[in-house]
């Protein structure tokens, strides 16, 4: 039976669920450090926390930053994990780690695995600012024939660049493609004392890093989407809700979730036909979609349940956008064949850290708000509490 050793620096329910799942797949499991394997659940990769003993370091942290990343996997060799990840993924890092299979890019081979196209933009765009003397600068990733910030410090306005201005500024040597091959963006420096070349070389080993994270946010983008409507599905949100509730704990700021649903659905595919009712979700989630600000998110929760989760704002703030929507849908009747068919929904609201301190009671709190205006007579928007 293969035996690794357990360090809860920071317990969590992550890391019970992955002790749990080691312990399914027939591991050995040895509290505290040891010779070979250890798996260490924290926060976050800190290289204070390497112990002593052990040859090798398995990572289940809540989140990490390249910096971190580089550094711990500097002091011992190891692969780290986001415990957002599916637990297989860490019974695989295991074997690639006891395996040695870290390729030849040492540390940069992990920042595939867990660094996001943001992380490594950061990186990127800090390491050619420090290198080239800037005051500052900014990356624009290009999607279609446009390209948008994504990286930046205030030095570059925000506006999207068309493609063929985009072009302009690095014939004139005003901007630099990152990953020329695929035209995956342009990085712009404000004030630079050293030429281009010198800041920029060295960048071939973040190339494929780029290239990689880009292809997994477009693949990841198109599995997230909802078949039907313009919205972003369930899976997406149970991604990233996580994620929004660690930053808006990190900002001391808060984050609120409405949920809404179709009133009367049911009624509407039995009377008029499923494609009516699809019809009708389409319609819904259209204006939802086009009543929400540029960061809000707009999901599909399944069946006739949409979802809007909404950074920066309160539980007020989500009850007036619910009533607006409300209003707006109400007021704009489907139209079937020679019939006009009004539209009703009912709206739960939750805000984080007013009525939940994490994700998951957060959906909880967001659906009984839901529940509630359901039973009140629907047509109305509730909030938790």
């Amino acid at each position: 039976m293969p035996r690794i050793h357990w360090l809860d620096v920071h317990p969590s329910l992550a890391g019970e669920g992955l002790r749990a799942a080691f312990q399914k797949w027939g591991f050995d499991i040895a509290a505290g450090p040891g010779p070979g394997s250890i798996v260490l659940v924290a926060e976050h990769p800190d290289a204070r926390l390497v112990p002593a003993e052990g040859t090798e370091i398995l990572w289940w942290v809540e989140q990490a930053d390249p910096e971190e990343v580089s550094a711990v996997l500097n002091l011992r060799p190891g692969w780290v994990l986001l415990q957002d990840r599916p637990l297989e993924a860490a019974r695989e890092a295991l074997q690639h780690i006891r395996q040695r299979d870290l390729g030849s890019e040492g540390w940069l081979r992990q920042m595939m695995h867990l660094a996001s196209m943001d992380d490594l933009l950061r990186l990127v765009l800090s390491r050619a600012v420090r290198l080239s003397g800037a005051q500052g600068g900014a990356i624009w990733l290009r999607k279609d024939d446009t390209f948008y910030q994504r990286a930046g410090d205030g030095m570059f306005p925000e506006a999207p660049l068309p493609r063929q201005e985009a072009a302009e500024l690095v014939r004139c040597g005003e901007a630099f493609l990152l990953a020329p091959s695929e035209q995956l963006g342009i990085l712009r420096l404000a004030g630079p004392k050293e030429m281009p070349d010198l800041f920029l070389h060295g960048f071939d080993d973040m190339e494929p890093l780029l290239l990689n994270a880009w292809r997994l946010e477009e693949s990841r983008a198109l599995s997230f989407k909802d078949d039907l409507t313009v919205a972003q599905n369930r899976r997406c949100l149970e991604a990233e809700l996580p994620q929004s509730v660690r930053s808006a704990a990190t900002k001391s700021e808060p984050l609120a979730l409405l949920f809404m649903d179709v009133d009367d659905l049911k009624r509407v595919n039995t009377h008029h036909g499923h494609p009516a009712g699809s019809l009708l979700l389409e319609t819904v989630a259209r204006t939802a979609q086009r009543l929400c600000r540029a960061h809000d998110r707009l999901y599909r929760y399944g069946g006739d349940e949409f979802c809007i989760l909404m950074p920066g704002t309160t539980s007020l703030g989500a009850f007036k956008l619910g009533e607006r929507l409300l209003q707006t849908v109400g007021e704009q009747p489907l139209k079937l064949g020679g019939e006009s068919l009004r539209v009703s929904l009912s709206a739960g609201v939750a805000a984080f850290p007013e009525h939940a301190d994490g994700a998951g009671h957060l959906i909880e709190q967001a659906d009984h708000a839901l529940l509630r205006a359901k039973r009140e007579g629907k047509g109305r928007v509730i909030v938790a509490g």
